[in-house]
């Protein structure tokens, strides 16, 4: 998913957690006298703890040693939701959010991050903990309320502009168009450009913006959680089962399709159905173990870059890998994709070789969990996706080989799609 990010905001906030540092500046400004709003989205009332009520799903994980609290605010509405021949109004509307957000904050209490994908919004807020409710608050004026900037939009859209006159004809742009294209069936909204073309970003004004929030970021249907040193109680309500019958796929059928351009390098995506009742932690232990056997340390040589990420689609989850390689390797790499998949579907682990690889699983997402910021994201990704939240450590601790197996086994047929130049029998370039 590609995100809109404040500058480095955890740097940011050693400003004030370590406090022989020099603060990160950023710009300053008094938020504009926020006008009278419908009752659905005035301020919510605070509850014990500073904990925000009103929304339609809310998780609170207090950790009474923290540094740093974290606000994290996901709706379900991204650049799916752009209205035709507007595209790029949920993109835009990020951009602006974030910097009228972080202009209304001191940087040296509180950063805020926007990130805009195809299905969802998050904004997050990281902030010193003595004052984060006051924090938080402002970034909710902001979202909800506050009338948005017409000059931030102006600028935004003319760096939007600038962004895509440099990366016209970009061959990456082509491979990432046509790779989404495969994920969703023809003319889904999901396939829209996330950013938009420089058609819709130019005719797109404050009004379109100011529609999209108001149909958008609406408190009873978004998630929130906080993590960090509250005083409150712990509320991590628990995701529900999914139905052992609840077996659907995005598609059935797989597809290969390449697409010749006289470029340097070949993009290979490969993209694998997943049926919505496979537990969400067993398909991230899948795809962490399909990188770490795909991109070792060191990396093959004849790679550029690789990535294996979980794409939520209107129909289903979706893992894919995506590989920047050699053109002459490119077919080995394919090959290689597809045999990882293969392999861990059809050979049970050693028992003690995947307790060995589970430990190294669970260690990167205690690392990666350990900032606050990425924890209240993760809440509210399950949240919006299953109604609660999952306890990561029962869950990786039940997990064994046997399940691993299942779990590749039960991913579907792969969509395959190629871009580069024309290789003959031989794997060299045709003239």
């Amino acid at each position: 998913m590609t995100r809109l990010r404040a500058p480095g905001p955890t740097t940011a906030l050693l400003a004030f957690l370590v406090p022989t540092m020099t603060p990160l500046i950023l710009g300053t400004a008094a938020e504009a006298q926020v006008p009278t709003t419908p009752p659905s989205q005035a301020a919510p009332a605070q509850p014990s703890g500073g904990i925000p009520r009103g929304y339609a799903l809310q998780a609170v994980s207090p950790h009474a040693h923290g540094t740093a609290v974290a606000a994290s605010l996901r709706i379900h509405a991204g650049s799916q939701d752009d209205e035709p021949g507007l595209e790029g109004t949920a993109w835009l509307l990020g951009q602006v959010l974030q910097e009228q957000a972080s202009r209304a904050l001191d940087p040296a209490l509180a950063q805020v991050s926007v990130e805009v994908g195809r299905a969802t919004t998050t904004v997050t807020l990281l902030a010193v903990p003595h004052g984060w409710t006051d924090s938080w608050a402002q970034v909710e004026r902001t979202a909800f309320q506050a009338p948005l900037d017409p000059t931030l939009l102006e600028a935004h859209r003319r760096t939007l502009l600038e962004q895509m006159a440099f990366e016209a004809g970009s061959p990456f742009r082509d491979f990432e168009t046509e790779a989404v294209g495969m994920l969703a069936e023809p003319g889904s909204p999901f396939a829209r450009p996330l950013r938009g073309t420089p058609t819709s970003v130019a005719t797109i004004g404050p009004a379109a913006l100011e529609r999209f929030r108001d149909q958008a970021f609406r408190r009873e249907a978004a998630a929130l959680a906080v993590v960090g040193p509250v005083d409150a109680t712990p509320l991590l309500p628990p995701a529900g089962a999914p139905a052992p019958e609840d077996g659907d796929v995005a598609w059935l059928i797989g597809d290969r399709v390449s697409l010749v351009r006289d470029v340097t390098n070949t993009w290979i995506s490969v993209a694998y159905p997943v049926p919505t009742s496979l537990p969400r932690t067993h398909l991230e232990l899948l795809a962490h173990l399909m990188e770490e056997e795909l991109d070792p340390t060191p990396p093959p040589p004849d790679r550029y870059g690789l990535d294996v990420r979980i794409e939520e689609t209107p129909r289903g989850p979706v893992l894919v890998v995506e590989a920047s390689v050699f053109p002459e390797a490119s077919a080995a790499w394919e090959a290689r994709i597809l045999g990882v998949v293969r392999r861990l579907a059809d050979e049970t682990m050693g028992e003690d070789f995947f307790r060995w690889r589970r430990r190294r699983f669970r260690a990167s997402r205690l690392l990666e969990e350990s900032a606050p910021e990425a924890e209240a994201r993760r809440l509210t990704g399950d949240l919006l996706r299953d109604g609660g939240v999952r306890d990561l450590g029962v869950e990786l601790w039940s997990l064994d080989a046997a399940a691993l197996r299942r779990a590749a086994a039960a991913l579907g047929a792969p969509r395959i799609f190629l871009l580069g130049p024309d290789l003959g029998q031989d794997g060299s370039r045709n003239p």
